[in-house]
């Protein structure tokens, strides 16, 4: 069964004020141009609590991004800090493909941080930082369980987008979403076409 794919149109963003706790950073890199190898490490721990699971490597961060074409660390790679400590607790990217779409990926925070809103400041820095580079559709793909990360994409603007998905074991796709947003008790049931037309059975 494939992830369910959502699909924003790009208009205006509205920012959301973060915690008072925590900020915004990209990534850091070094003089020689390459990251930060304790900013990888970063990455990973946060990674590792949901995205990717016990096994996340340094080699998880290379095969997620850098060996993303055209994704440029310094500019799409965005962490979520401890003001206190500078310490990463949530991470986005948000980077720009060569079909000229926005696409955010590799979305999670730690546990801890959980209910502080810091994914809707995240999602919305990511979001100005693709509008700033005149993108006018962002994608991105999840899974069904990700209950706070699907409203937290759908507050921001995202639709749900219908596919055919060929998988012996699929469900219908709006029947995954019908499930999903009655349980958060979301009334827009508007769903898109992959090219971003309204789509109805």
């Amino acid at each position: 069964m494939q992830q369910l794919k959502m699909l924003k149109l790009m208009g205006e963003v509205k920012p959301y004020p973060i915690h008072e706790d925590y900020y915004i950073r990209n990534i850091r890199i070094l003089e020689s141009g390459e990251e930060d190898p304790a900013e990888i490490d970063a990455w990973v721990d946060v990674c590792r609590f949901q995205l990717i699971g016990e096994n996340a490597t340094k080699e998880s961060y290379t095969n997620a991004i850098t060996n993303t074409p055209l994704l440029v660390p310094a500019t799409d790679v965005f962490f979520v800090c401890e003001k206190a400590t500078d310490r990463p607790v949530a991470t986005l990217t948000a980077h720009i493909r060569d079909t000229g779409e926005g696409w955010i990926h590799m979305v999670g925070s730690l546990a801890e941080v959980r209910g502080k809103k810091l994914g809707h400041a995240m999602l919305a820095r990511g979001l100005e930082r693709l509008a700033e580079a005149g993108v006018e559709k962002v994608r991105l793909v999840t899974d069904d369980w990700r209950r706070p990360a699907i409203k937290n994409y759908l507050t921001a603007g995202f639709k749900p987008v219908f596919f055919e998905d060929p998988s012996e074991d699929a469900k219908p796709v709006d029947e995954r979403w019908t499930v999903i947003l009655d349980e958060m008790g979301w009334e827009d049931r508007t769903f898109l076409t992959y090219d971003g037309e309204i789509w109805t059975k």
